[in-house]
């Protein structure tokens, strides 16, 4: 059966193609979306890495400040000096970036109805 929250991030562009994806019952909490990148970048080799390094920073960044975002969703963090070296996070269903403490709300209100 398909998860109702999926998505993926991924480092694209100039010979790399990797990426980590999620597929969950439950919404893809910042803190796990971070993991989820820091896993990619652990993936990729020292000069992959060097030419990312702004748009993984700028893909961090909108994790951090996402305040929840609903499927379909794809952002694109491009490094305009290299052709086509880029970020990508997509989310494909569901909803990504929220906070541990909605989540948890969430879940103790459906519990209690």
């Amino acid at each position: 059966m398909l998860k109702k929250h999926r998505g993926r991030f991924q480092a694209q562009g100039g010979g790399t193609e990797q990426s980590v994806s999620w597929a969950q019952d439950d919404p893809l909490t910042k803190e796990d979306g971070l993991k989820l990148l820091e896993e990619l970048e652990t993936q990729l080799t020292r000069q992959e890495r060097k030419l990312r390094k702004k748009q993984l920073e700028d893909a961090r960044r909108f994790v951090e400040n996402a305040q929840g975002v609903d499927a379909p969703r794809n952002k694109t963090f491009r490094n305009f000096k290299e052709k086509n070296v880029r970020i990508d996070i997509e989310i494909n269903g569901g909803t990504a970036f929220v906070c541990v403490i909605v989540v948890s709300l969430l879940v103790y209100l459906l519990l209690n109805l």
